[in-house]
C-alpha cells in the first residue's frame, strides 16, 4: 500500500471510530489534546501521523494499530 492510501485508510477508519462513538472532532481533539484542525486534516488523510501519535488514537478507540491500518472499504 502506498503512503497516500496509507493516509486515507488510517483517516477513514478514525473517523469511522469516530462516528461510532458519536462524538464530534472537537471532543476528540479535546481528549488527545490536539487541534480540531489536526484531526480533521488526519482523518481526509492530509496529515501524516507520528507513531506516538497513531498510538494515542488506537488507545483513544480501544482498537489496535492494525485495526486502523487496514483496509475496510
Amino acid at each position: 500500500m502506498n503512503d497516500e492510501k496509507l493516509l486515507k485508510t488510517f483517516g477513514f477508519n478514525l473517523k469511522i471510530a469516530r462516528l461510532k462513538l458519536g462524538i464530534s472532532q472537537e471532543n476528540v481533539a479535546e481528549k488527545l489534546e490536539f487541534s480540531s484542525v489536526y484531526i480533521s486534516n488526519v482523518e481526509s488523510g492530509k496529515h501524516k501521523v507520528s507513531l506516538t501519535n497513531a498510538y494515542r488514537f488506537a488507545k483513544f478507540y480501544n482498537m489496535s494499530l492494525d485495526d486502523l491500518l487496514t483496509e475496510k472499504f
